[in-house]
């Protein structure tokens, strides 16, 4: 028959084991009064309160805000202040780029001997805006909004306490 010579061996063991991790728990209060050199708490650290703070009472209800909410027109005037102080950040992060110079003027306008060049360069020169204010009609009907507005008053928003 065998023994179980095993398990015998190693109970002592775990006894030590287990009273050495409960003698350790004890100490736990007093490793603040240690040195620092040991591992306690350096003289700068706060001091602990003599008595411990209660938990805070959880069912307990929260008491009234002093402040009122906005209404509706105070709210809108916020919002376009806080618009339009965006908008002067902006400006001023990032100026406008400068007007570009003004195209110089074409000598055939100049010589009085080429009228009939200086004409036809007008002339091209109008079809050119022309089809430029088309294009730009077309691109503005283009960037309208697809979505039409809402009509009618809009549900107010809701404060998230």
């Amino acid at each position: 028959m065998m023994s179980n010579a095993r398990r015998n061996r190693l109970a002592p063991r775990v006894a030590l084991l287990l009273a050495a991790g409960i003698a350790l728990c004890a100490c736990g209060a007093t490793i603040g009064k240690l040195p620092e050199s040991l591992g306690g708490l350096p003289e700068t650290a706060p001091q602990r309160p003599a008595e411990t703070m209660p938990y805070p009472n959880v069912y307990e209800p929260r008491p009234k805000r002093e402040a009122k909410p906005l209404s509706d027109d105070e709210q809108k005037k916020l919002e376009s202040d806080l618009g339009n102080l965006r908008d002067s950040q902006n400006l001023r992060a990032n100026p406008p780029p400068p007007p570009p110079p003004p195209p110089p003027k074409s000598k055939a306008a100049k010589n009085p001997v080429n009228k009939d060049v200086a004409k036809k360069e007008i002339a091209k020169k109008e079809v050119a805006k022309a089809a430029l204010s088309k294009n730009s009609a077309a691109k503005k009907k283009q960037d309208d909004a697809v979505v039409p507005e809402q009509k009618g008053p809009a549900a107010p928003l809701k404060l998230v306490n």
